[in-house]
């Protein structure tokens, strides 16, 4: 289970809506200031992250909790997410390739391209009615797991001392 923090804004019967704001590993990274993914989040700005997940705790908004989504529903949405278009892309452009050289080696380029135009919107469409489809099955809806540590900062309780001896 992946774990996240976040805040309850909304409830609706067993479910409820979590704000959480995306992180990234820009932070740690050491070329943060060169990089791409840390420019586009200073022109950008992180943005807020809002997820409908079940509530078995009867937590209610305003009350910070941590949500856990299944580690398998995350690496299917990410293989759909990234390899089907990219995998749907190059298969159209082969096809059109293909399709080109039986008919005439002059507009080769150009089928191809169009092949793996329409072979990437072909699969974002798929894409589109995958998602809304994992999205309403329970196997892969995030799931509030515990209540979450108070935003207030922490006081370092001092460990006893021994008593000093001579």
């Amino acid at each position: 289970m992946i774990e996240e923090l976040g805040t309850v804004v909304a409830v609706h019967g067993e479910l409820a809506e979590v704000e959480s704001r995306r992180r990234s590993a820009c932070g740690s990274c050491e070329v943060k200031g060169a990089c791409g993914t840390s420019l586009l989040e200073r022109f950008f700005g992180r943005r807020r992250l809002l997820l409908t997940v079940h509530n078995p705790i009867g937590a209610r908004p305003g009350d910070r909790v941590v949500v856990g989504v299944p580690e398998q529903a995350l690496l299917t949405a990410s293989f759909a997410a990234y390899m089907v278009p990219l995998l749907a892309m190059l298969g159209g452009g082969v096809a059109g390739d293909m399709l080109a050289s039986g008919i005439s080696q002059q507009h080769g380029d150009g089928l191809s391209i169009l092949g793996g135009a329409v072979g990437l919107a072909s699969a974002l469409l798929w894409l589109g009615r995958f998602s809304r489809a994992r999205a309403r099955g329970d196997r892969y809806r995030a799931v509030i797991l515990r209540q979450g540590v108070s935003t207030g900062l922490a006081v370092a309780t001092p460990e006893p001392s021994l008593p000093e001896t001579h």
